[in-house]
């Protein structure tokens, strides 16, 4: 088998690459990838909620890899764009072909099949054929692997300065199409479009997600809540033991048999239910209503209004 289809078809290398090609490259959407990261995101989320950082540091790493393989993949197929020229297809050997029963199938997906330029993309169901692909350039022998639908006669590019780099027509997600010049037009697929776009919606949403939980995590950990003055701190709840902070603001304690600390100085601290234990730093009003709390405070001359005789405020320095 002997194929130069396309041969003379091709502008005289080195050829200008269209900024569409450079972005669809920049912009892949692959549902794999996509795959990965919703695994990365959902089944180890018992993990990222513990460690919410650690989920920060995976999702910028996952980005990373995706990129990393993705532009090693894009620099051979942009460097056939400028230098690349037709090569010979000596023939073709069938290496795997899948069942429905074993090997990799497909379930209505597009997959490209090649006809010498012309690269079409219908959906596709059945399963996948491995074939090697034999082609010669300038007294170089070398093969490439297509994979996905069986190879008929796609034009395969190869580079002259390195005959072993080459591509099929189909391993790229854009079509190939030449002016009257033979120089590449450029033209993108609608539905190639919708798919960089919605990688790139994706990719923004990811980095969002990744620094809304850095965020989350840094404030979680930089100490406990502030009351302000325009924003106080309610503590609700039974048995609890925790600290919190005043910056101007009102914190309101309500509950039973709970032990709170607060620092700074509060502007008014109110604690409704029973067996409480607050120790403030210095507050401007303290009140208390319910049986058998406690509250001490350190310093200051708070205003105080007691509603139970059985209350206890108390000033230790």
């Amino acid at each position: 088998m002997e194929n130069r289809i396309g041969e003379r078809e091709l502008a005289p290398a080195p050829r200008r690459v269209p900024a569409g090609f450079l972005l669809a490259e920049l912009l892949p959407f692959r549902w794999w990838y996509l795959w990965g990261m919703f695994m990365i995101a959902v089944a180890l989320i018992a993990l990222w909620g513990t460690f919410p950082m650690a989920f920060t540091a995976t999702a910028v790493a996952t980005l990373v890899v995706i990129y990393a393989y993705q532009l090693c993949g894009a620099s051979q197929r942009l460097t056939l764009l400028k230098w690349g020229v037709v090569a010979t297809v000596d023939g073709t050997e069938t290496l795997t072909r899948g069942t429905y029963y074993s090997g990799t199938t497909y379930y209505n997906s597009y997959l490209p099949v090649a006809s010498g330029w012309t690269v079409q993309r219908p959906r596709y169901s059945g399963p996948s054929t491995k074939t090697k692909v034999r082609y010669r350039l300038n007294g170089y022998q070398g093969d490439i692997v297509v994979r996905g639908r069986e190879y008929t006669d796609g034009v395969v590019l190869a580079d002259p300065r390195r005959p072993s780099r080459a591509r099929c027509v189909t391993a790229f997600a854009y079509d190939l199409d030449r002016d009257e010049t033979g120089n590449w037009v450029g033209r993108l697929r609608p539905r190639l479009v919708v798919g960089m776009v919605v990688w790139l919606v994706v990719m923004i949403g990811w980095l969002t997600l990744a620094g809304f939980v850095a965020v989350a995590a840094a404030n979680q950990h930089d100490g406990p809540p502030t009351a302000t003055p325009t924003n106080g701190v309610d503590v609700v709840g039974n048995n609890k033991m925790a600290s919190y902070a005043c910056g101007g603001g009102d914190i309101d304690i309500v509950g039973d048999d709970n032990e709170v600390t607060v620092t700074g100085h509060c502007r008014k601290v109110r604690i409704s239910g029973n067996d409480n234990m607050v120790v403030l730093e210095t507050a401007d009003s303290i009140r208390t209503s319910g049986d058998h709390n406690v509250v001490t405070y350190r310093s200051g001359d708070p205003v105080i209004t007691n509603f139970d005789d059985s209350n206890t405020i108390i000033q230790k320095g």
